[in-house]
């Protein structure tokens, strides 16, 4: 007499069960797919991302930021400021000194800059996004009178951080830069000279 010995349930639903119905598979096969998504995604951002923050030529960066210093400086020993304002017209900047409390070595040049000073005739005005080149925008403001300046129908941004330079528009002896702000235009932006201690050296305190 013959027995016969059945498989279990489970056991002949393994062996029926196709491949894709396993989930191992699958998860396999999800490994190298996502690596080929990731690397074609790097290649797109590779391609069209703007290279706006490499810098080729270290030696010219150098200089500029010497001058960039310098005209920080020129901005102290004269206590400039400004005040950013959208209106109707357009920009609007008021610029106005009031001079801060410099060490004795540093009130010679800041009475030579003193006799020397005027009003320009125009500013130029920057505002540079903190990543983004394409969003960088400049206008150049006109003199309406003393130390009030217009650029007519000029709108700034309304999202982003942004930073705000400001020079005179004919060879800028001085500059003001703003640090980091929304420029929402229903609120006016101040922008000061920068400290005496964060521009000069320290000998030049002593």
């Amino acid at each position: 007499m013959s027995i016969a010995i059945n498989a279990p349930i489970d056991d002949q639903d393994r062996q029926t069960k196709p491949w894709y119905r396993y989930g191992w598979p699958w998860f396999l096969i999800s490994i190298p797919l996502v690596s080929v998504g990731l690397g074609i995604m790097m290649l797109y951002l590779a391609l069209s991302a703007n290279n706006s923050l490499v810098v080729d030529d270290y030696y010219a960066e150098g200089k500029g930021i010497n001058l960039r210093i310098e005209r920080d400086r020129m901005a102290t020993l004269l206590g400039l400021s400004a005040t950013l304002t959208s209106s109707s017209e357009g920009l609007i900047v008021d610029v106005d000194r009031v001079m801060p409390q410099l060490p004795e070595m540093l009130h010679q040049q800041a009475d030579e800059l003193e006799a020397n000073f005027h009003w320009p005739q125009a500013l130029d005005m920057q505002w540079v996004h903190v990543t983004r080149a394409e969003l960088d925008g400049e206008t150049v403001l006109q003199s309406i009178g003393g130390n009030r300046y217009l650029a007519p129908g000029v709108v700034l941004p309304e999202f982003g951080k942004f930073r705000i330079h400001l020079q005179p528009a004919d060879q800028a002896p001085w500059r003001l830069v703003s640090s980091l702000e929304d420029l929402q235009s229903e609120v006016a932006m101040s922008i000061a000279y920068r400290a005496p201690e964060e521009v000069f050296n320290k000998s030049e305190f002593k």
